[in-house]
């Protein structure tokens, strides 16, 4: 049975792999193409960025009350659908830039994927959860560059009829393939019960503020590098291949990065992901072919893999052990969350007003500080004994993050 909820699970993240592949790398040139602006189109992204963040608290409430979270997971996937394909009647103006940021509410409890995964592999190798993530990188690099080729040639009006049936399907397999947690379940009426006070490491603080820096130099960077190469006179296809490129060499990095770990530390692979973007970024601000900008995706996966797959180790070895799954939710909640809010619309700010070379280069001052933050920060923090911490509460069943 075990068996056959890991193979559930692994199908799974290529599903959901393949479905985001069809929207998340198009949705600024969507934008682009229907009139908004570089600066209106970072509002609604740190719009969207924000209702993430919301819609993903009040989701996990519902989750701990009403519903298992792998039933939520599958309710999500058909509000993701349902308005996705509000996007074809409300294409325009005010009423896009809602249906947006109503897409991002309804994806946010997608997440509770990874939580329900850790659950499931509790008494596993910690390497085992990267193997299972990597399917979501090969589905979604397969799938950004098939839809980006299809996109170019039958237009992007495609994408919220393309995205509604693949996010279906995911949510099909998951009510077919992953049955809820009965153990967790059981255990579920007593850990609600008490809400006891932990204590955090201040290292934690340093760290967090560390990937805030690094979020806000990524969602800029990240989103308007479409708009780039719009400009530099690339089509879809070459944003999706971008997307896709990025994938490839994010899979076969995090892979291997319990080998790097043999000689470095992982506040060291964070600050040297860092520096990886900090030099892509400078290339970005320089380039002048639309091809060559896409293709210096591939070391930006790189780059993801180091500092994301040390992001979490970073917050494993920083968190007391009854405060980990909190950690955790803290460091996604501030880098794919919080972070994506400034830096998504500081970058349509600066991309429309200075022109992209002057955002390139302000976000490598940007991921310049991560990076040093990041060695400050962890210097030295290698267990939980004897560290100053302040005080946060924690209730004793995971919280998603």
């Amino acid at each position: 049975m075990a068996e056959t909820n890991i193979r559930g699970l692994r199908w799974a993240y290529v599903l959901i792999g393949v479905a985001d592949g069809t929207l998340l790398p198009f949705l600024p040139l969507y934008m682009l193409e229907r009139g908004m602006s570089a600066a209106l189109i970072g509002a609604v992204l740190a719009a969207s960025a924000g209702a993430a963040v919301a819609g993903g608290l009040a989701w996990a409430v519902v989750a701990d009350r009403w519903f298992r979270p792998e039933r939520l997971v599958v309710l999500a996937s058909v509000a993701a659908a349902a308005a996705a394909l509000l996007m074809v009647p409300f294409g325009a103006g005010a009423s896009l830039a809602v249906v947006i940021v109503l897409l991002s509410v309804a994806r946010s409890p997608l997440t509770l994927l990874d939580p329900i995964t850790l659950r499931r592999l509790r008494v596993t190798s910690r390497t085992d959860y990267a193997r299972i993530r990597l399917r979501m990188s090969a589905g979604w690099a397969a799938s950004a560059i098939v839809s980006g080729g299809v996109y170019q040639a039958l237009g992007l009006r495609l994408i919220p009829l393309v995205y509604a049936p693949l996010a279906l399907a995911f949510g099909f397999w998951t009510w077919r393939a992953i049955k809820p947690d009965s153990e967790a379940s059981s255990a579920e009426p007593a850990a609600r019960a008490a809400v006891r006070v932990r204590a955090v490491p201040l290292a934690m603080v340093g760290f967090l503020g560390s990937c805030l820096l690094l979020g806000v130099s990524l969602a800029a960077t990240q989103n308007f590098l479409t708009l780039q190469i719009s400009d530099l006179g690339g089509g879809a296809l070459l944003v999706g291949a971008a997307a896709a490129f990025q994938a490839l060499t994010e899979i076969p990095t995090m892979a291997y990065t319990h080998v790097l770990t043999r000689r470095f530390s992982h506040r060291a692979l964070f600050a040297i992901g860092c520096a990886i973007y900090l030099v892509i970024f400078v290339a970005w601000a320089f380039v002048s072919s639309a091809f060559v900008a896409a293709l210096l995706k591939l070391v930006i996966g790189v780059a993801f893999a180091l500092t994301f797959v040390a992001a979490v180790m970073i917050a494993n070895d920083l968190t007391p052990a009854r405060l980990r799954a909190t950690g955790q939710a803290l460091v996604k909640a501030v880098l794919f969350g919080v972070a994506p809010i400034a830096g998504a619309l500081g970058g349509g700010i600066v991309y429309q007003a200075l022109g992209p070379r002057v955002m390139f280069l302000a976000a490598t001052v940007v991921v310049a500080g991560a990076g040093l933050l990041a060695l400050v920060a962890v210097r030295g923090q290698r267990s939980q004994a004897n560290v100053p911490a302040i005080v946060a509460t924690e209730a004793a069943a995971p919280v998603a993050p």
